[in-house]
């Protein structure tokens, strides 16, 4: 067997910046920082998007504050500014576009990995130059439906891409925002079962409410929104389970769970569920997927009784893996704390006692009692 030096790792999906990312390109500097500009206020505040451009001028002072400092930071009236003064790294450079649902980029300076294509002969050279930057045409954009000879060399199949005219920026962003909620990350299911239920003293996972074990009621539930569900659990518990997923993060608790997960996908959007709250139904679940908004780091329910997010019933987006793991490496193993100090997406429920926790003997009989009333009602 060859020898492996590092461990091989699944690794995050993104373009030349951003997971989600669209160059404008085909016209001058100005038209594109127009279009951009126009996408961007009609999607915002629901969706948040980053801008990448270039600039032409240097300013008079930038020598000697850019040779003394490696980074300035400004706290203005309205806005925070950062300016880094030294070539940045990845990790910094991942954060900053992932803290947003959409990355545009002025194509004359930078690629993208999706584009669009503006029509402007006068720019004729420049988008040939760039010819090879066209690998994922979204839609083409001119004053009319007409195709100049270069259009058509630079774009062969320009027929079957979407077309737009200038003056319908608004429906160009409305078809972006389509494409963004058609490619969201697929959702895969947790239950978290890795702990080892010494309060109520036996394991949870396995306490028939609905007929079956719990594990396997909550895995029914789950495969209504999920491509596959999958038991977080410890490695000693791993054979009691048919899909086990075991921790790699260890002595993290749900934490620990949660990080296995992503490191197995980083590119699916997990939906967790713990396995002590059997209250817990298809309609609840329903409601959280509907309510789902990709471009945030998580959709969680909010807890009326603590005012803080649940932490354990939430959808965890592909963003969120980097930000549990700056929260570990701060010393910190609380999802909930994640949460609360993050961009989420907060959903209200009515009715909270689906949340109920049963981790005694006795909230598990209360559970059967609440259980039974319903049959009979």
């Amino acid at each position: 067997m060859a020898h492996e030096k590092h461990t091989a790792l699944q690794k995050p999906k993104r373009g030349f910046f951003a997971r989600n990312e669209i160059s404008i390109l085909g016209s001058n500097c100005n038209k594109i920082k127009n279009m951009a500009h126009a996408i961007a206020a009609t999607l915002h505040p629901k969706i948040a998007i980053t801008y990448v451009d270039a600039d032409h001028a240097r300013e008079e002072n930038q020598t000697s504050e850019h040779e003394v400092f490696a980074a300035v930071f400004t706290d203005k009236i309205t806005f925070s500014e950062y300016q880094l003064h030294q070539p940045t790294n990845s990790r910094l450079e991942n954060a900053f576009y992932d803290a947003t649902a959409l990355t545009l980029i002025n194509g004359n300076h930078n690629r993208g990995s999706q584009q669009i294509v503006l029509i402007d002969p006068k720019k004729e050279d420049s988008l040939i130059k760039r010819k090879e930057a066209l690998t994922q045409v979204l839609a083409i954009v001119g004053k009319e439906k007409e195709f100049p000879s270069y259009i058509k060399e630079c774009i062969p199949h320009f027929a079957e891409i979407p077309f737009f005219l200038e003056s319908e920026a608004t429906a160009l962003a409305l078809f972006i925002a389509k494409q963004l909620e058609q490619h969201s990350p697929p959702i895969k299911g947790l239950i978290l079962a890795g702990g080892k239920s010494s309060r109520m003293g036996t394991d949870k996972a396995f306490i028939a409410y609905h007929g079956q074990a719990q594990h396997l009621h909550l895995q029914s539930l789950l495969d209504t929104f999920c491509e596959s569900v999958a038991v977080s659990c410890s490695p000693d518990q791993a054979e009691a389970f048919e899909h086990p997923l075991t921790d790699t993060f260890l002595g993290l608790g749900p934490m620990g769970g949660i990080l296995s997960a992503f490191r197995s996908d980083p590119n699916a959007a997990w939906l967790t569920v713990p396995c002590d709250v059997p209250l817990l139904d298809l309609q609840t679940l329903e409601h959280l997927i509907e309510l789902r908004n990709p471009s945030k780091m998580a959709t969680s329910f909010l807890n009326s009784s603590t005012g803080f997010p649940e932490p354990l019933i939430t959808l965890w987006e592909p963003k969120a893996y980097p930000i549990l793991l700056e929260y570990l490496s701060m010393g910190y193993s609380c999802p909930r704390k994640v949460l609360i100090n993050s961009d989420v997406e907060l959903v209200n429920l009515e009715d909270q006692s689906v949340l109920f926790n049963a981790n005694t003997l006795d909230e598990q009989k209360e559970v059967v009692e609440i259980l039974s009333k319903k049959i009979d009602s």
